[in-house]
């Protein structure tokens, strides 16, 4: 029964973190609608950009006023931006859990030794995650 409840915050976390991170996602059955982009029409920005800077960028872009380099320095600033972002929601999330976990050695759910595993599994979860939504979004 405990060890069903131990994944219940660590499920809800991920769910968290992947709605926080936006991940733009693309339908191939939408292609034929009216309604969607075009890979050439896309900005080249990272994903999960808003769509609104995406489109003045793109309009820039066609106008001449950004150049191919404006362009490359605005995709990397946005990337480490978001890189930054992700750090601070993951910091959370585990300093969320392990007060979670916290609560439980304290109610004596589980005893400290197994409250601390714990803290370093939810730690390595947090990690895995991370590689497996990059690997996803390649």
């Amino acid at each position: 029964m405990n060890r069903k409840l131990i994944w219940i915050p660590i499920i809800i976390s991920f769910i968290v973190f992947a709605t926080l991170c936006k991940t733009d996602f693309s339908v191939d059955a939408m292609d034929n609608t009216q309604n969607s982009v075009r890979k050439e029409d896309k900005c080249p920005c990272p994903r999960g950009q808003d769509p609104l800077l995406r489109e003045s960028i793109n309009d820039l872009k066609e106008k001449g006023t950004l150049t191919e380099d404006d362009i490359k320095n605005i995709d990397s600033y946005m990337i480490k931006e978001r890189e930054v972002k992700e750090k601070e929601i993951k910091e959370k999330i585990y300093n969320d859990e392990c007060e979670k976990i916290d609560k439980m050695v304290s109610n004596k759910i589980i005893t400290k030794e197994k409250g601390e595993k714990l803290k370093v599994e939810v730690k390595e979860n947090l990690q895995q995650m991370k590689r497996h939504m990059k690997r996803n979004n390649k």
